[in-house]
């Protein structure tokens, strides 16, 4: 095996391109009704989507959410995922399906350069795709608030000048069989003021104060009856799920 083959074993292919093809079509319609059936996934806003392409910027409660997201965005235009920073594309069933389905553009600092990732998100934004990132680089488990945000989403939509289009998933924190979960879709923020240090962080207190308006106002209350609720942890990993369990109990 060269090392190019293990390198794309391990950290999943760079996968830039924006094209609706057959491949991406078989899985995203698996992908799709494997989460409807498991769940009921409502989009809010998605008449507010600029033409591509944009950066669509999001928070992150639960390891399902990046195939949640695909049932609750259209077809076109497709959507390649930033991250995550800290998988390996050769080992367990969820990075694998990533590394199959393609479509993902890994960063992990000790095995990726950060200019070759900026050049796939490039790639990205002139073939006319969207990009998605999950802006806090963790997940969260509390739906009314917001972790700090990571340097790339402002910094990759402001560089290529392509607006940010924020999301807000609510109610994935804790799921169960058909719980439901809300994609919420803000107006898209434009980014050709942020050509320097003081305009991005301006831009990123911006993204960030569209994402918090569209958090709902209080913590949602556990019903006692939540059936198959072990398919809700399926896709976060054991260092996250205990994390939840002590910051939030059960």
């Amino acid at each position: 095996m060269t090392h190019a083959t293990e390198r794309a074993r391990r950290t999943g292919p760079r996968d830039a391109n924006a094209a609706v093809t057959l491949r991406y079509r078989v899985m995203r319609a698996i992908d799709v009704g494997l989460v409807r059936l498991l769940f009921d996934i409502r989009a809010e806003g998605l008449e507010r989507w600029p033409p591509a392409p944009f950066c669509l910027v999001l928070n992150h409660h639960n390891g399902w959410d990046p195939m949640l997201a695909l049932a609750a965005t259209p077809v076109r235009p497709r959507v390649t995922w930033f991250g995550p920073k800290e998988a390996d594309f050769s080992r367990g069933f969820r990075n694998r399906l990533m590394a199959f389905y393609g479509g993902v553009i890994p960063y992990d600092p000790e095995k990726t350069t950060l200019t070759s990732a900026v050049r796939a998100v490039r790639k990205v934004f002139a073939a006319g795709g969207v990009l998605g990132i999950f802006a806090e680089g963790t997940v969260g488990f509390r739906e009314t608030e917001l972790l700090p945000f990571e340097d790339g989403a402002v910094a990759f939509a402001a560089g290529s000048g392509v607006p940010i289009v924020p999301c807000a998933i609510v109610g994935s924190t804790f799921m169960w069989f058909r719980k439901r979960v809300t994609f919420r879709y803000g107006e898209p923020i434009p980014t050709h003021d942020a050509r320097d240090r003081a305009g991005r962080t301006a831009l990123d207190e911006r993204v960030r104060g569209a994402l918090l308006a569209l958090l709902p106002e209080r913590e949602p209350r556990l019903p006692r009856r939540r059936p198959l609720r072990a398919i809700g942890d399926l896709l976060t990993g054991p260092a996250d799920l205990a994390r939840r369990r002590a910051e939030l109990g059960e």
